[in-house]
């Protein structure tokens, strides 16, 4: 991400002292064993999501969902596990088809989810009592970076009075922040396809993976620390560098 706020170092990382090498099964023992403590984390960070969100996924409620995020689908399990009844709109996903396996994965819960069009969402925004999103990235200002699409989801949410949740796990926060949605970095995705319509020659394709939602936009954040309004982000990043 470019023009973003500069991060400081922790004065501990400048006085670490060069360590010996290692043979490469010791190594491998110490990445493994940080790489399971690292998923026990994201495991407990996504049930204490999923718990605080059953205050918003009420009985009855239906919710639409943008992309495919892990702790927003733990968070459906869970509700879907107490009895209520639930009923999920899944955008498409486009370009790599996130929301159709979002969908697949709810199907498969036992909750009842319809995917729609990404450009569907306005049209489907007023049967919708709620949206609910994950995060790629938690800026300081309390913005997020997530699944392209997510931002014109949010203004049109905005613009017909639908609260825009984020669920996000507090290791995604950071000390940054873009300028402009042209600040995002974008990995190389997959192929886009336009359901069998040829790109006419000389066209060049912008396919871009993620996009920047203001804060603004967004009602709270249910995060692993707690229920946070996007102000208090900044705030909880100090807190976290002391």
């Amino acid at each position: 991400m470019r023009h973003v706020r500069p991060v400081r170092r922790h004065p501990s990382a400048r006085r670490r002292r060069r360590r010996p090498n290692r043979p490469f099964s010791v190594v491998k023992r110490r990445l493994v064993s940080r790489a399971r403590r690292f998923g026990d984390i994201c495991g407990g960070a996504r049930g204490t999501i999923a718990t605080l969100c059953q205050d918003f996924l009420l009985d009855g409620c239906t919710v639409l969902v943008h992309s495919h995020s892990a702790a927003v689908l733990d968070a459906f399990k869970l509700a879907g596990a107490s009895g209520k009844r639930l009923k999920v709109l899944c955008t498409e996903g486009r370009p790599d088809g996130s929301g159709m396996r979002m969908a697949g994965e709810l199907a498969a819960a036992g909750i009842p989810a319809r995917v729609l069009l990404d450009l569907a969402a306005a049209y489907a925004m007023s049967e919708v009592d709620m949206v609910l999103v994950g995060a790629d990235m938690v800026t300081e200002t309390g913005g997020v970076v997530g699944a392209v699409g997510t931002y014109q989801v949010a203004l049109v949410a905005r613009a017909m009075s639908r609260p825009v949740y984020v669920a996000a796990e507090s290791y995604k926060f950071a000390r940054l922040y873009p300028l402009g949605q042209k600040d995002i970095e974008q990995s190389v995705g997959q192929p886009v396809g336009f359901g069998g319509q040829m790109v006419p020659r000389g066209v060049d394709v912008e396919a871009a993976v993620r996009d920047y939602t203001p804060p603004q936009h967004l009602e709270l954040l249910i995060t692993d620390l707690g229920v946070l309004p996007p102000p208090a982000v900044g705030d909880v990043l100090l807190q976290l560098l002391v």
